[in-house]
């Protein structure tokens, strides 16, 4: 009992850290965040039908929790961050890091102060972290995939892109990853069913509702916003309507926050076509900027996502108002910062609005908040050490090791890169990342180590025998003294 307490010390420490940190974040806020979005996640559940600005998984989540004081939203989201962290810690031991190695993992995940404080929004970012976190450690875990480990990693994958649209790109990662693999078409079929029911049941859902089929319709307005800055429409060859949507005197600062081209009322797109029936519009002028501006697309795309890797992004101070939102607040509902639920004349059935006044736990939160964030060379660190350990490959030595490092920190990278592609840098899209780099890195470190005990014993094992050959007349290469083949020590075998 006493060397098992030992070795998960590290794990316990960064447990009680998380539980710690959770327990005086609720203590602190009582009350839940929301952000602009929240409202369209109760609106839909209320509703019981899919909003055409964001899926419907997150919001079927909630509908247990519409009648209830909605910090229960919060409560419930910050004991599923410490589940994930738990889970995340089983799944390294299980694929053989060093318990101080996996505990120092999801530490990240553990003290961010961006991830506590998403956790405390009525959003589904940490909903979609579980679901995406828990099909990757289903289809990674064992090293022979089992038919429900594959169904559930699909369900559970399948889930998450209905509850953030970012995720669909998983499905394809995780796809390839089994094909690296090799498993059988069982296992295949097992991963695919449930993801083809989910999201086949749900463009059926859609346009009985909607009468398309989609999973939302402000793709082609998101896609409108992100390509604005790029969107130089005196050399560009466009129709007389899609002129009309260029915005020439449109403010410096929207660089950055290209969300503005959608909701700001200043808005081309939201003077001439206000509803979704113009979705398509807006789209064909995305896709007319990227064909005759690819390099300009691929650049800013480029730039944006290295921020992310980054101390200090070079952020505007409209771009750097929406990354303090992501923190904790001195005051909640000042300028730049978390704001409680507030009453809504369409929504009956949300609470009463709460205020705060400031406070001493607020300030330390708050100060805490910004020393104690996910640095982005660690990100780049992942990446890079990543990329070594799937590329230096050693004889008698599996890649399996390398696909599972490179599934976990390609699925962090990638929602990142098609964050930044599609929408607008935003802290709040790094979420995933803070718990799937990391994971990956572990993953990396352990690879490199065995391979290189490996190497290290192979080496012996050949010398050896290459002595001992070199002292008897018996036959040569790999045979003993009965002539018989010398066999290969267990420790360098594939596994």
């Amino acid at each position: 009992m006493a060397s098992l307490r030992s070795r998960h010390l590290p794990f316990s420490v960064v447990l009680a850290a998380a539980v710690t940190l959770r327990v005086w974040f609720a203590a602190t806020y009582p009350y839940a965040f929301f952000f602009p979005d929240s409202r369209s996640y109760i609106e839909s559940s209320l509703l019981g039908e899919p909003g055409v600005i964001r899926p419907f998984g997150y919001s079927w989540l909630l509908k247990p929790f519409l009648r209830m004081p909605y910090e229960r939203i919060a409560l419930a989201q910050h004991m599923l961050g410490v589940l994930i962290l738990a889970a995340a810690y089983a799944f390294l031991l299980r694929r053989g890091c060093r318990p101080w190695l996996a505990a120092l993992a999801v530490l990240p995940v553990a003290v961010d102060a961006r991830v506590l404080t998403v956790e405390h929004y009525v959003l589904a970012e940490t909903a979609y972290l579980a679901a995406t976190a828990g099909g990757l450690f289903l289809l990674a875990g064992r090293d022979r995939l089992g038919w429900f480990a594959a169904a559930g990693g699909g369900a559970l994958l399948g889930f998450a892109a209905v509850t953030r649209t970012v995720g669909l790109p998983i499905l394809a990662l995780a796809a390839a990853y089994l094909l690296v693999r090799r498993v059988s078409l069982l296992r295949l079929g097992a991963f695919a069913l449930p993801v083809l029911a989910i999201l086949g049941g749900y463009l059926l859902w859609y346009h009985q509702h909607r009468g398309v089929y989609a999973f939302g319709q402000y793709q082609g307005r998101f896609l409108y916003a992100r390509v604005m800055p790029i969107a130089d429409c005196d050399r560009l060859r466009l129709t007389v309507s899609q002129r009309a949507l260029c915005m020439p005197e449109a403010p410096r600062s929207w660089d950055q926050r290209p969300d503005n081209y959608i909701w700001s009322a200043a808005s081309p797109a939201r003077r001439l076509y206000p509803s979704e029936t113009g979705d398509p519009v807006l789209g064909d002028f995305a896709d007319t900027v990227i064909k005759q501006r690819p390099l300009s697309y691929v650049g800013m795309v480029a730039e944006q996502s290295w921020w992310h890797l980054t101390w200090r992004p070079p952020l505007n101070d409209d771009a750097d108002c929406l990354a303090r939102v992501w923190l904790p607040p001195v005051t909640v509902g000042s300028d730049c910062v978390a704001r409680y639920y507030t009453p809504a004349d369409r929504l009956g059935a949300m609470p009463a609005p709460h205020f705060l006044v400031d406070n001493p736990d607020a300030r330390r939160l708050h100060a805490y908040g910004r020393v104690v964030t996910t640095p982005g060379p660690l990100y780049a660190v992942g990446i890079l050490v990543t990329l070594f350990a799937a590329g230096w490959r050693v004889r008698r030595r599996s890649w399996r090791s390398a696909a599972d490092a490179l599934l976990f920190t390609g699925a962090g990278v990638g929602l990142l890169v098609v964050s930044v592609a599609t929408s607008l840098f935003d802290y709040r899209y790094a979420v995933p990342a803070v718990l799937l780099i990391p994971i990956g890195l572990a993953l990396a470190v352990t690879r490199i180590v065995s391979a290189a005990s490996t190497a290290r014993r192979l080496d012996a094992f050949i010398g050896g025998g290459r002595a001992a050959r070199g002292s008897t007349r018996a036959p040569g290469n790999g045979q003993d003294g009965g002539g018989r083949t010398a066999p290969v020590p267990s420790e360098v075998r594939p596994w």
